[in-house]
């Protein structure tokens, strides 16, 4: 008899577990039912608020029905300082993902970035600045339809609003509610795959009646890339011929991000062409909105007083390099580890406040790293930065680190292995389990997570013992 495997999301990280499982397991997957309303009106922002829309994923596919994946490994030092385990761990379940979510080949996209890495050298850019590559699949993916799960899993629609535990410190399964109706869904394996927003609420929900040290860390440590552009160089370099870098063979585009390290922040900028040759204080783009709602009429219209999101078009879909000396560049930032940065489930069972702030001296680092980035590249001739860029800043939808890994109970939420500290049979798998993130997308390593988790349940059976500490 198979062995019984929910999982509570059908996002990025529920679907390929899901897809590794699905043929060796009978797996069912509980998804929110759209009828109960946008997940992302149902999120309170204490702090700043998500600029991102949508910046919440819900749905068949998560955030891959409406988000362009980025692909990128998180550094190799990230994992040195706040995983609880080395890089080398997880290259193996990196390059096993990147085909599932590119339809392109790890190999041949790590030889194309050393050859773009070459052509940044060549081309004036300090070699110990150039990050690790990021692939842009030419389509994107929805990872439900991509693996073909409607026919090879169990769907029940709704919202999980309680646990059923069992006399040994295990979960026999979870109540599941779709309007006035509430089922009983019952497995030997479960796993909580309802992101880095979701899944500490469904937690703080179960520390209500279970005494695990762990769960007392829940929400805490919320992490979401800071963004935005922050500056225009003037460089003789034709950098625009490199900045999308069409990888031979490979449906995609590529880009290298130039990395400073400041206070302890790893903090990544890209170049963009610019179109307009007038000094601006500020820019912005339409081209997330244009994505997500490509039925808009607004949005194109809106478009036409965008130009440079017109080149990044081009560029991208066509391959077109619109010759100029002008660039945007756009920032993406590290934030450190905090406590204070948190996410937490409200009373009504079904809303969620998220504090996202962003310290005056944490601001101050960026501006020292703008600054000093502008300064190591020989070949601008000129710069100039945005003075209202700090109050421009978005947050990336990259919500991670509230149900962290960590080789403690006291200072993570799960174990090394992704299971629930003190729960004998509960996962997680999303990016709330991921501990620092560095400049990196999420979605890479959250597919790459699933991999890795999907092997150990194959091999400990789901139901492994674990104390908490």
């Amino acid at each position: 008899m198979k062995r019984r495997l929910v999982i509570v999301g059908a996002g990025l990280g529920g679907c390929c577990l899901a897809n590794e499982m699905a043929d060796d397991w009978d797996v069912t997957v509980i998804e929110l039912d759209t009828v109960d309303g946008a997940l992302e009106d149902r999120v309170l922002d204490v702090g700043r608020p998500a600029v991102t829309r949508p910046h919440v994923g819900y749905g068949l596919g998560g955030t891959t029905s409406f988000w362009h994946n980025g692909l990128i490994e998180i550094d190799s030092e990230i994992f040195d300082r706040y995983w609880p385990f080395q890089k080398s761990e997880l290259i193996p379940y990196y390059a096993a993902a990147f085909p599932k979510l590119s339809g392109v080949a790890f190999d041949s996209v790590k030889s194309a970035s050393e050859v773009l890495r070459q052509k940044l050298i060549e081309n004036g850019i300090p070699e110990d600045l150039i990050g690790n590559s990021l692939f842009y699949p030419r389509h994107r993916f929805n990872v439900w339809h991509r693996f073909s799960l409607r026919d090879r899993v169990r769907l029940v629609k709704g919202e999980v609003s309680d646990f059923l535990m069992d006399d040994s410190d295990g979960v026999r399964g979870v109540m599941v509610r779709c309007g006035c109706v509430v089922q009983h869904v019952e497995g030997d394996t479960i796993v909580l795959a309802a992101g880095g927003l979701g899944t500490p609420a469904l937690l703080q929900r179960l520390a209500q009646s279970h005494p695990s040290i762990a769960l007392r860390q829940v929400g805490r440590y919320y992490e979401d890339h800071p963004t935005g552009f922050v500056a225009e160089v003037h460089m003789d370099a034709p950098i625009y011929k490199l900045w999308n870098f069409s990888v031979s063979g490979a449906k995609g585009n590529l880009r290298l991000p130039v990395v400073i390290e400041q206070d302890g922040l790893q903090i990544a900028f890209q170049f963009r062409p610019a179109a307009q040759f007038g000094r601006r204080g500020k820019m912005d783009s339409v081209l997330s909105e244009l994505r997500n709602e490509p039925y808009n009429l607004k949005n194109y219209l809106r478009l036409f007083s965008h130009v440079d999101d017109i080149l990044d078009i081009l560029s991208f879909r066509f391959g077109l390099k619109w010759p100029t000396k002008r660039y945007s560049l756009l920032m993406v930032a590290q934030q450190l580890p905090d406590s204070s940065l948190s996410v937490e489930g409200l009373s009504d069972g079904r809303a969620v406040s998220r504090r996202w702030t962003l310290p005056d001296a944490y601001i101050v680092s960026l501006e020292m790293a703008i600054r000093k980035v502008i300064d190591r590249l020989g070949c601008a001739k000129s710069a100039h930065v945005f003075t209202g860029w700090a109050a421009d800043l978005k947050s990336s939808a990259h919500h991670s680190g509230t149900a962290r890994m960590h080789v403690s109970a006291e200072e993570g939420v799960c174990n090394p292995n992704a299971q629930v500290y003190g729960v004998n049979n509960l996962f997680v798998c999303d990016g709330s389990l991921i501990p620092a993130s560095g400049y990196a997308n999420t979605g890479l390593t959250i597919a790459a997570m699933a991999l890795r988790l999907a092997e150990h349940l194959k091999r400990c059976g789901g139901c492994e013992k674990n104390a908490d500490n």
